[in-house]
């Protein structure tokens, strides 16, 4: 009997509970649509394509990520925002001819140029190094005027090419900066050089649309050290270690930067990629 009292009474709670949540379900307040504030956007997929010489390539970086083009990659997919994929078109060694002559000739290359949103340049470097090499008792500045005039007609060709393949991504174009200046600062044809191929550079690419010059001979040139005591026993110094080496400069070569130098030249492309984003979102 005690039993079946008790099943009685489970039957009975049982039914009123169902009831009671059907009723609620039925005939209870609606929940209110909760709209959550911040949401983000939906995530972008970016292509970058880099092309250019050593500094593109990455030569320094010792993470093996190609330099900037590595650390661009992961800024860009810090904020949460984009999923970015690259294509490192860097080559140690040429000039603004032998870059030219890729892109005119490797399919390859220019289908990465034609599918990016992106595109990086870094060149004239080589340009200007086979100038002093071929002065480089007697340098000049008509000798480096002439080799001014030769790079920027290259470089207008290199960009209008570029340009043809893709009519709409921005290209974004490294200036270059003197690695010798903390060793040897009382050379001043080497930063004379340098200021004056970086002048011209940025009169060259204002000559055309969407192209976008990045500054990094105000960052790596000095590279924060004191040029007090740089004298032309530096570069021996810096050698066996000496503090007085550009600290952003790789030690093995003392000419490409190190990952210290490329960060900072991340730093002023992403910097210059923020003013424009419009450009290239």
């Amino acid at each position: 009997m005690k039993w079946r009292n008790i099943g009685m009474n489970t039957l009975v709670v049982g039914a009123v509970t169902l009831l009671t949540f059907t009723g609620w379900q039925l005939f209870g307040p609606r929940p209110a649509t909760t709209k959550l504030s911040g949401q983000t956007r939906a995530v972008q997929a970016l292509k970058l394509t880099a092309v250019g010489d050593s500094l593109t390539h990455g030569v320094g970086d010792e993470t093996n990520r190609g330099g900037y083009v590595g650390l661009i990659q992961t800024d860009l997919e810090a904020s949460g925002d984009y999923t970015v994929s690259t294509q490192n078109y860097g080559v140690t060694g040429d000039t603004s001819t032998q870059i030219q002559k890729r892109v005119d000739q490797q399919p390859k290359l220019q289908a990465a140029v034609r599918q990016a949103d992106i595109l990086t340049l870094t060149v004239g470097g080589n340009d200007l190094m086979h100038v002093l090499q071929n002065h480089f008792l007697d340098i000049t500045k008509a000798d480096v005027t002439k080799g001014n005039q030769a790079f920027q007609k290259h470089l207008t060709t290199l960009v209008t090419s570029l340009r043809k393949l893709n009519p709409t991504a921005p290209i974004y174009v490294f200036g270059i900066y003197n690695p010798f200046y903390v060793y040897f600062p009382q050379l001043t044809a080497m930063t004379d050089s340098v200021s004056a191929w970086n002048q011209a550079t940025q009169k060259t690419l204002a000559q055309h649309a969407n192209m976008y010059y990045v500054d990094i001979d105000s960052v790596l040139t000095k590279g924060g050290a004191s040029t007090d005591t740089a004298t032309k026993n530096s570069l021996q110094k810096a050698i066996q270690g000496a503090k007085d080496a550009n600290p952003l400069i790789f030690t093995q070569d003392h000419f490409h930067p190190n990952n210290a130098g490329y960060a900072k030249m991340t730093s002023q492309l992403w910097a210059v990629m923020q003013k424009s984003q419009k450009a290239w979102e």
